[in-house]
């Protein structure tokens, strides 16, 4: 397997402060990547660093052999980095599609024109269209952003990072808030779609973690202290200490 995304010796302080140190970690193509930790261990932090949200003070990241450190977070979009939940911008007025529809117009640089012309753009709303088809929210099309369950809410945000056909996509605790119904049938979507978009996934789910992940890393003190395959990380005595020592981040 190729890797998509890599990223070494990543740190952070807040004044004195050392909230990441030495971080390094890879994501390979077709793939999930957990990372788990306790409260506090740096994990949303780490997140925001290879997003592009806050600035690292040493290390590198590099996608698909372009290397983003330092880059904004639209030039680390463009490029391919995608994130759901905390980043995309739904507008609750407009319908479903119109939001997707300007999520994949965006991806195209095309996001200054006005929505009128976006609704002529048969290719864009196709698009968008088999997105949400893939995401069972294919019927909600029409109806407002805003009149979405919490649920569905997730989906479009989710809907709307595919549509820019990331080449890997971050994932910040995607089932917060989320029924056991609705975390399982997410977990079913994300099992296909990591086959086409590599994924990091930040998560307090264990049974999802280790549904989704093929790797996992273990985060404590801004650090990571194991890191392996499901079954391995299970047998490892400081991951268990950490993972079922504390709860999500």
């Amino acid at each position: 397997m190729s890797i998509v995304l890599a990223i070494h010796g990543l740190a952070k302080s807040f004044g004195s402060l050392r909230v990441i140190e030495q971080v390094s970690l890879e994501l390979e193509d077709n793939t999930c990547h957990a990372l788990i930790g306790p409260n506090g261990a740096g994990k949303s932090t780490l997140i925001n660093l290879i997003s592009g949200t806050l600035a690292a003070d040493a290390g590198t990241i590099v996608l698909a052999n372009q290397d983003l450190t330092g880059s904004p977070v639209p030039h680390r979009a463009l490029a391919g980095l995608g994130r759901t939940f905390q980043l995309t911008s739904i507008i609750p007025t407009f319908s479903v599609l119109q939001n997707v529809t300007l999520a994949a117009q965006a991806k195209d640089g095309s996001s200054l024109r006005f929505f009128a012309r976006v609704a002529e753009e048969t290719r864009l709303n196709e698009r968008a269209r088999a997105v949400l088809d893939m995401l069972d929210l294919g019927d909600r099309q029409e109806i407002r952003a805003a009149d979405l369950s919490h649920g569905e809410h997730r989906l479009l945000e989710l809907a709307m990072a595919i549509v820019a056909e990331p080449k890997a996509l971050l994932l910040d605790e995607p089932m917060a808030g989320m029924g056991r119904g609705e975390s399982e049938a997410l977990v079913e979507t994300l099992v296909v779609l990591k086959q086409s978009i590599p994924m990091l996934l930040v998560e307090h789910d264990m049974d999802a973690v280790f549904k989704l992940a093929d790797t996992i890393s273990v985060l404590a003190n801004g650090c990571i202290v194991a890191s392996g395959n499901p079954d391995e990380v299970r047998a490892d005595t400081h991951a268990r200490a950490a993972y079922l020592g504390g709860g999500a981040e």
